[in-house]
C-alpha cells in the first residue's frame, strides 16, 4: 500500500477511533511521544497525555461530540482533513459558561507523520462561528445564513 494511501488512512483512523469512538488505548498506535498539537496562539499542547485530555475535554464539554470528516488529502509526509465539529455545550469551555446550545462548526487540521504515526498537528476552527452559536457573541450586522 503507498504510504499516502496509508497516511489518509491513519488521519480517517484518528478521527473515527480516538475523537469520535474515544478509543484512548490506541493513542499509542497513532502518535508519537513527542507529539504536538500546535493551535498558536490559543493552545500548544504536547505529549500523547494531551491527545487524551483534548479528547476528553471535548466530550465532557459537548453532549454527543462528533466530528464528521468532508475532505481528507495526505501526501507521503502530511494528513489534511476538513471537518465538522457538533454537539450541544454542557459543560463549560473556556470563560463561557454551559449553554445547552447546539453548535456546529468547522476545523481543519494538517498533521505531519513520521514512523507512521503523527508528529505534529496544526489546526484551525472556526471558534467564531461557534461562539455565535453560543450567543458569547453577537452575529455581525449585515451578515445572512444564505
Amino acid at each position: 500500500m503507498h504510504q499516502s494511501t496509508k497516511n489518509k488512512e491513519l488521519g480517517l483512523a484518528i478521527n473515527r477511533d480516538i475523537w469520535n469512538a474515544k478509543r484512548f488505548d490506541l493513542i499509542p498506535d497513532y502518535f508519537t511521544e513527542d507529539f504536538i498539537a500546535d493551535y498558536s496562539p490559543r493552545v500548544v499542547r504536547s505529549g500523547r497525555d494531551a491527545v487524551r485530555a483534548m479528547v476528553e475535554s471535548s466530550h465532557s464539554t459537548f453532549e454527543d461530540f462528533k466530528e464528521t470528516v468532508h475532505l481528507a488529502i495526505a501526501d507521503e509526509e502530511y494528513i489534511v482533513l476538513h471537518f465538522t465539529i457538533s454537539g450541544r455545550q454542557v459543560g463549560d469551555w473556556g470563560p463561557i459558561k454551559a449553554t445547552g446550545r447546539f453548535v456546529s462548526y468547522d476545523e481543519i487540521v494538517i498533521m505531519q507523520v513520521r514512523d507512521e504515526k503523527v508528529c505534529h498537528q496544526r489546526g484551525v476552527s472556526d471558534v467564531l462561528l461557534a461562539l455565535q452559536q453560543l450567543k458569547a457573541i453577537p452575529d455581525p450586522a449585515g451578515f445572512t445564513d444564505a
